[in-house]
Order: C-alpha cells, then sequence, then structure tokens
C-alpha cells in the first residue's frame, strides 16, 4: 500500500505542470521544477537544501551563521555567490531560472549607487526600470521583471513588499502554507508533508513541555525577544537612538516561534515583526527570559555584554539570574528550522528559568556557555545573584561567597551575617 501511494504522489507530481502560484500579490507560472535556484538569504537556502534541491542550486548568498549541521554536506557543494547580497553580475553569471528569499531586500531595483549601490537589480538585466511598485513607502521590486525575463521568484509571506499582503500575525499554518506552495514549484510535496509532520511535532513539543514546567505563571513564560542594540532604531536626525533596543513584534516569525514555545512575547501587541521599544519598555516588561540575537555582524555576546554595562536593566531578575537564551538569526526567520528551534527554545528558557536539565537538539538555540557568560558579564554594573540563579551555579558562582554551612550558594538574604553578629556581641558582652 506504502508503495502505490509513493508511486501515486511521484505519477501526480509528474503531472503537476505548468504550476501557477502566486507570491506576495506576483504571479508566475513554471513549467517544470527549476533547476538552477539561487538562495539570497539563508532560511531560503535551508529550506532548500531541507526539499532535496541541493544539486538544482546554481548558487547561494547572505550567511547569517553556520549552516544547520544536517545540511552542511550539502551546502559544501554549492556556490557561495557572496557573503552577503551578490551583485546583478554575480547573480546573473550562474544563469538563474529561479530566485528565492526571506526578505525583499532581495529583489530591489537599484536606487543608490554613492557611497555604496542599494538594491540589486537594474536595466541589465531588467531591460529598463522595474515595474513592481506598491507604494511610496516601499522600494521597488523587480520580481514581475525578473519573471518576464523566464526567472521565477519565491518572496517569504511576511516580508511582502505590499505590507498590506503580509499576514496580521505569522502562523504555524501560514508557514505551512508557504511550505506547500514551494513543494508545488518544486514538485517536492512528499518531502514538505515530512517536514511538515515533523514541525507539528516540534511545536506541539514545546508548548507541552512549558505549560506543564510553568503552571504556576498559567503555563507561560513572558520573554524578550531582542534583536539588535545601539545601531537599529534611529531618533528623529536619523541617529542611533541609545534609549531604544530593537525586539521581536507580534506579527512575524519571532513572535510566531515565541507563541509555539508556549510563551508570551512581552511585545505580542507590537504590529511587526520585529518594533523598536524604549529601554523603559523592556524593564517594565519585567521578562521571565530574554531570547538574544546571534549573527555573524552582530553577536550575541555584543548583546549581553550591551544588557549587563547598563544601570536600567541591573534591577531585573532576569539579569540577577542569567536567564538568557542564545539564538542564531539564521533561526529566526521563516525556515525549516523554525520547528526545532522552537522546540529547543522551550527546552532552553526551562533550563535557564527552572534548572530542567533536558539537552537541547542542534538547530543552535541553547543557554549560554556559562563559563563564557561569567566571563563576559565579568566587572561589569550588572550582577548576579546566587538564589535567583537556577542553573550552571558551580560555574556561574565561582569565586564568589558561599553559604559555609551548605555549600550551596549564598542567598542575598541569607541570615549567616546577623548570627556571627549576635555571637561576636555575646563574647564581647560576657
Amino acid at each position: 500500500m506504502l508503495f502505490f501511494s509513493a508511486l501515486l504522489l511521484t505519477v501526480c507530481g509528474a503531472l503537476a505542470y505548468p504550476e501557477t502560484y502566486t507570491s506576495c500579490g506576483v504571479d508566475h507560472t513554471v513549467s517544470a521544477s527549476p533547476t538552477k535556484i539561487v538562495t539570497m538569504n539563508q532560511g531560503a537556502t535551508e529550506f532548500m537544501l531541507a526539499l532535496g534541491l541541493a544539486n538544482q542550486m546554481a548558487g547561494t548568498a547572505y550567511l547569517d551563521d553556520a549552516i544547520w549541521p544536517q545540511y552542511a554536506t550539502q551546502y559544501a557543494q554549492i556556490p557561495v555567490l557572496s557573503s552577503g547580497y551578490p551583485t546583478e553580475s554575480e547573480i546573473m553569471a550562474v544563469n538563474p531560472d529561479f530566485i528565492v528569499a526571506s526578505y525583499n531586500s532581495a529583489f530591489r531595483e537599484v536606487y543608490e549607487t554613492t557611497p555604496k549601490v542599494k538594491g540589486i537589480f537594474s536595466a541589465a538585466t531588467i531591460g529598463g526600470p522595474c515595474t513592481g511598485v506598491y507604494g511610496n513607502d516601499v522600494k521597488t521590486t523587480c520580481r514581475p521583471d525578473l519573471h518576464s525575463k523566464n526567472i521565477g521568484t519565491f518572496l517569504m509571506v511576511d516580508a511582502c513588499e505590499d505590507t498590506s499582503l503580509r499576514p496580521d500575525t505569522v502562523t504555524e499554518a501560514i508557514l505551512y502554507t508557504e511550505m506547500r506552495t514551494m513543494g508545488r514549484i518544486f514538485n517536492k510535496g512528499a518531502h514538505v508533508e515530512t517536514l511538515i509532520t515533523d514541525m507539528k511535532a516540534d511545536f506541539a513539543y514545546a508548548r507541552s513541555q512549558v505549560s506543564t514546567s510553568m503552571s504556576s505563571a498559567n503555563g507561560q513564560l513572558k520573554a524578550v525577544w531582542l534583536d539588535c542594540v545601539g545601531r537599529c532604531c534611529k531618533d528623529a536626525n536619523g541617529d542611533p537612538d541609545p534609549t531604544q533596543v530593537f525586539v521581536g513584534g507580534g506579527a512575524g516569525a519571532p513572535g510566531m516561534i515565541m507563541t509555539e514555545a508556549g510563551m508570551v512575547n512581552a511585545f505580542k501587541d507590537k504590529d511587526a515583526n520585529w518594533v523598536c521599544v524604549s529601554i523603559t519598555e523592556v524593564v517594565a516588561a519585567n521578562p521571565d527570559v530574554m531570547i538574544i540575537v546571534d549573527a555573524s555582524w552582530d553577536t550575541a555576546l555584543s548583546k549581553l555584554e550591551y544588557l549587563y554595562n547598563h544601570s536600567s536593566f541591573c534591577d531585573l531578575d532576569v539579569m540577577k539570574g542569567a536567564r538568557h537564551i542564545h539564538i542564531p538569526f539564521s533561526a529566526t526567520t521563516l525556515s525549516p528550522r523554525s520547528g526545532p528551534a522552537c522546540k529547543d527554545l522551550a527546552i532552553a528558557a526551562l533550563h535557564v528559568r527552572t534548572g530542567a536539565t533536558t539537552p537541547v537538539g542542534e538547530s543552535g538555540v541553547s543557554s549560554f556557555d556559562a563559563q563564557v557568560f561569567k566571563q563576559t558579564t565579568k566587572n561589569l554594573k550588572c550582577t548576579l545573584e546566587y538564589d535567583k540563579i537556577m542553573y550552571e551555579t558551580t560555574v556561574l558562582t565561582d569565586g564568589l561567597p558561599q553559604d559555609v554551612t551548605s555549600g550551596l550558594p549564598q542567598s542575598k538574604n541569607s541570615i549567616l551575617p546577623c548570627v556571627l553578629a549576635y555571637l561576636v556581641f555575646i563574647c564581647f558582652s560576657a
């Protein structure tokens, strides 16, 4: 029976073309599975690898951090066009028939050339100005024009150029819809359904673990998703605003991952994928855990140092208890890593919040190495408190005062000093 089911999927897949699809409001038809795919972002790259399309990829670009280990061998076989976005000439040199991206910036027309070129495509490829215009506040997209040159495109729905086409909130169901569309384009429907089954199991596991472990908090943990500090938020003059930080909002992939992990997103009411909020708002949110994004151009350790050197954060329990989670940037966009990242996020959050010891998987999401954490935050303004730390206390409290009667970290409210003072008083009074 399984044999005939597989045969049916194969036959039906072979008869699927031509396939017409819509991506972010732009229609296109493919007559066969693309064979010269270029991926412009890591999430898009990992999606193609997850679908078993390595042999159909002509190039890849913009690696945010380490490729997911399970795809490392396939990835090593694909030409890397650029460490960031490739130039128009680098893309066209591999004669692509399809381009996949996680962000709309991958399809922008060149709109500035000095001092640095911004945008990618021009008349050299398109033959004239790009015609995909969605509003005054959105850069012109070249996707319809690429289609006219027989180069298909796919853009993740949470990054549509026309923001009115983005979902109000990215959900598990929306992710599956995007995956099934890709399955039709590349004739990989069976692969997609396997991925979806695995993702559903990961999401369900994460929700269940947090719910059962945090019943006293209505089964949830409040989290702040810290994406960027010091440079991403601008003031009225366009200069970096030191009073704000860039966090995961309620509409995009970060919000979905937190929700599916059974957490309360502290900024779920912010209608954006990512949003600038004031430091005061973060402090007022008083999160149980902080999720800190790590990228090659903006490391998690630099953010950790920023937090612990900023006195506004020092009174938060999340700081005193070192309740921070490391997440690679590549796991923060819609990708096949979304399910495993969600599962590992729940495991890591419970580790730093309750001391749970379930090991994480290989999504890249984890608590910080305790030794590295201690060295990074050493001698900064904010300090750890023994009775707030629920994990790795031996390492995190190494060299700090210990309770001599129990060998446990000394509580801030320990009565031992009072007892010693009383004994001294008795001795001198005798």
